[in-house]
């Protein structure tokens, strides 16, 4: 029984090796899709420039003005504007 219990867990431990390999290589791929994008969502400009939400508001404070085609719609970013926001900065 413990032969049994002691094969189950390393099966396991062997797929969860293989799937955090899959997971990075996905990662890898949807951060390269999102840098050939020049207009970005929020979420894909806070994980292209590794900022946190927070970050982005407070520097829709200081000045930077994403496009948001509808009053409590989606926000869009450009992202060549939003580089040399950040460049000036």
């Amino acid at each position: 029984m413990k032969v049994l219990h002691e094969r189950r867990f390393l099966y396991l431990i062997n797929r969860t090796n293989k799937l955090k390999k899959r997971i990075a290589v996905l990662e890898s791929l949807a951060l390269e899709n999102i840098k050939s994008k020049e207009i970005l969502t929020v979420e894909e400009t806070l994980e292209l420039f590794n900022i946190s939400r927070s970050t982005f508001d407070r520097l829709r404070k200081k000045g930077f003005d994403p496009h948001q085609p509808n009053r409590n719609g989606k926000i869009y970013v450009n992202r060549g504007e939003f580089e040399k926001f950040l460049q000036k900065r």
